[in-house]
């Protein structure tokens, strides 16, 4: 849904020369929070579980960074990057309580 209804319509609107790097970086990371996402819910080890849910906090983490590169080009407005950063935090907060749930 974020991806969908949130983040596309956002990239549309970037400037043509930023489609290929800036907005494909984005997409990218988002693919690798869905795929990692899902690599780590079919497997049944602990350690590999914990392995795939850190690579989805780090994507987290670059989405944040390239979204606030957005906003400082002027490519997104401040609140619609607030918005999205708050989205991708909450991403992250889930991340982090399924790490300390597949420690244990």
């Amino acid at each position: 849904m974020l991806l969908n209804k949130e983040v596309y319509p956002t990239l549309q609107k970037f400037p043509k020369a930023e489609k290929f790097s800036l907005c494909q970086e984005i997409k990218q990371a988002f693919y690798r929070v869905i795929r990692c996402t899902m690599l780590a819910n079919s497997t049944r080890r602990g350690d590999i579980r914990v392995e795939r849910y850190r690579e989805v906090d780090a994507d987290l983490k670059l989405l944040l960074v390239l979204f606030s590169i957005a906003r400082e080009q002027k490519y997104i407005s401040e609140r619609r990057t607030l918005l999205l950063q708050e989205r991708v935090g909450e991403l992250g907060r889930i991340t982090g309580g399924l790490i300390k749930a597949a420690k244990q």
